[in-house]
């Protein structure tokens, strides 16, 4: 069964934003945060899309753009692609649309700075995904109750378009909106594992902690974390 995972380079981190690919210098930490997870993604059965935000530029080149990507990510077991739409959740329910277009069967959508997720909980993400099925991954919080997501995956014959057009992102409590809005459509919902992704470099003390003393820790990018913190 043909499977993708969707990441987009700019969320929720902003890593190759349309500025630093024009400028060639994404924060080193950042970028090093998004290639240790797309190295990670290269052990999961699943073909893993990347997709960049064209910009507000109508004249901007994107072949341009994707080779300036590759250039800065190396080579890797990944495709980059063009986001297309007018905001994040357009372009998100779009890369949805383009790798069930592809004839996936399965999709997950990732957030970029994942780097300590592990494989096996990607792929056991992505085997769940049966008939009718969709999966929610919740990111942890401080008062207990998840509020935000890392991960949401749909088989294509559960996949749902209302999941981008009627639930707004910014919005708080957006697990539990996500998660009662597929319901109601009579889809099987299966929770994820609760992981707290990069979402802003002040997170990488609290990344750095969690891995001491686990093969994570060897990461480039928890390298370079720990070092600034010295």
């Amino acid at each position: 069964m043909k499977s993708a995972v969707l990441l987009f380079a700019n969320h929720p981190l902003p890593v190759l934003t349309p500025e630093a690919l024009a400028s060639g210098q994404p924060d080193p930490l950042a970028l090093a945060l998004l290639k240790d997870t797309l190295r990670t993604l290269a052990d999961v059965d699943a073909e893993t899309y990347l997709f960049l935000d064209p910009g507000q530029d109508p004249g901007q080149d994107k072949d341009h753009m994707k080779e300036q990507a590759k250039a800065l990510l190396g080579k890797g077991k990944f495709k980059v692609a063009i986001a297309l739409g007018r905001n994040r959740a357009v372009q998100q329910r779009n890369a949805f649309r383009l790798v069930f277009s592809l004839h996936c069967e399965r999709a997950l959508l990732l957030d970029n700075a994942a780097p300590d997720l592990p494989a096996f909980a990607v792929q056991s993400a992505l085997d769940g995904l049966g008939w009718k099925g969709a999966c929610i991954g919740p990111a942890p919080s401080a008062t207990g109750e998840p509020e935000n997501i890392y991960a949401l995956g749909f088989h294509t014959e559960g996949w749902m378009t209302e999941s981008f057009d009627q639930v707004d992102r910014d919005r708080p409590g957006l697990f539990r909106r996500l998660e009662t809005l597929i319901l109601f459509y009579e889809r099987k919902v299966r929770v994820l594992p609760p992981y707290a992704s990069i979402t802003a470099l002040d997170q990488c003390p609290a990344l750095v902690e969690r891995c001491q003393g686990t093969r994570f820790a060897q990461l480039p990018s928890l390298r370079l974390a720990a070092e600034r913190l010295t």
